[in-house]
């Protein structure tokens, strides 16, 4: 009973790619906030009505909750309230609360694989894919990518070939519209530091932790890598996960941009100005439509670091005789890395280290 709810907390990109509301964009984050405010409110609310039938949880009468204080970052920051908080904090005075802890946003790489949507807060890892079973080879495609592209007359086996073997993106697609792009953003389309800023926002109505992958192309630095750690400090982050591509010697999915030397970015939000006013000095995006972060940026490549794949580490895959790691059911060497998961792309198998 004192143990934590844990919520789950899948198919946030999707939502977004509904709403036609950029991942990394303010509206993203503010949308963030909201879904993970009121997850946490009324899982509150239900704990306080389970602790008027069966009590509190043991600790209750020696916890900080009788003084009014709540184990969430927001709370005290009134002016991002959007639910009455007040009204809660004076029920649990009277009648207390059954859980110490309500939510925590947990790796979800297979759950959500069952029902068909995004993992977790990550964003989506891939629009289009292509999958090889025993029967043949089909596209798989985000479920909204392709309503989308219905709608507007666009949808095409070619075009999802296009997509497939650019690494599941978008970006650089000529007949991809260009708001079509700034929406349909997956992992490696998003700059570290935004998805350092998508888990603090996050973070700040999650009474525990929460799960998520800063994803970095090979290009970066170690002292990028040091200002990731020392952002997500400031912003108090509880713990993040840094993977930076390449890192692992099979590379799953490269886009053929990337191949080029190009890295595009799609970036309007004020994350470089928080960067700024913590004393951390951004990354230099000196091709952009100006200096203040804003705007589409194709970043040139060293000729040394010219190839990014799309993955996230994990490592319950086994070794195969050429030191490649491998599927153990169907022994393909296509893994995917994410969300504390490992997926095989051809026949599905999967596993998660955190479970």
């Amino acid at each position: 009973a004192s143990r934590k709810v844990g919520l789950g907390y899948m198919g946030l990109a999707d939502v977004l790619f509904a709403l036609k509301v950029p991942y990394n964009s303010e509206n993203g984050f503010e949308f963030m906030r909201k879904v993970t405010e009121f997850m946490t409110f009324h899982a509150m609310k239900e704990s306080v009505h389970r602790a008027k039938q069966r009590g509190t949880f043991p600790l209750f009468e020696k916890s900080s909750y009788k003084e009014g204080e709540m184990p969430i970052a927001g709370f005290y920051d009134r002016k991002e309230w959007t639910m009455p908080w007040d009204e809660l904090v004076e029920e649990i005075k009277k009648h207390g609360i059954r859980n110490a802890e309500v939510t925590t946003i947990a790796p979800t790489g297979s759950i959500s694989m069952l029902v068909d949507v995004s993992s977790g807060l990550e964003p989506q890892f891939a629009l289009t894919y292509e999958k090889r079973v025993t029967v043949g080879t089909f596209y798989y495609v985000d479920v909204e990518f392709e309503k989308q592209l219905k709608e507007r007359g666009l949808y095409s086996e070619d075009l999802l070939k296009k997509v497939a073997d650019n690494g599941g993106s978008v970006q650089e697609i000529e007949e991809i519209p260009e708001d079509m792009k700034k929406v349909f953003v997956v992992a490696y389309d998003i700059p570290w530091w935004d998805h350092i800023r998508a888990q603090a926002e996050v973070n700040k109505w999650i009474c525990a932790a929460v799960s998520k992958t800063i994803n970095m192309p090979n290009w970066v630095t170690p002292e990028d890598v040091l200002k990731a750690y020392i952002f997500g400090h400031k912003l108090g982050i509880k713990g993040i996960t840094i993977y930076r591509d390449g890192s692992k010697s099979v590379q799953v999915l490269v886009t053929p941009s990337q191949k080029k030397g190009k890295y595009v970015l799609h970036i309007k939000n004020k994350t470089i100005e928080l960067m700024k006013s913590l004393g951390i000095e951004p990354p230099e995006l000196s091709n952009g439509k100006n200096g203040n972060g804003n705007g589409k940026f194709v970043i040139t490549l060293p000729k040394s670091r010219n190839v990014a794949s799309l993955a996230v580490k994990s490592s319950p895959s086994l070794p195969s005789p050429e030191g490649k790691e491998v599927c153990p059911n169907c022994g393909s060497d296509r893994l995917v890395y994410k969300d504390g998961c490992v997926t095989c792309i051809d026949c599905g198998w999967s596993a998660c280290l955190v479970a």
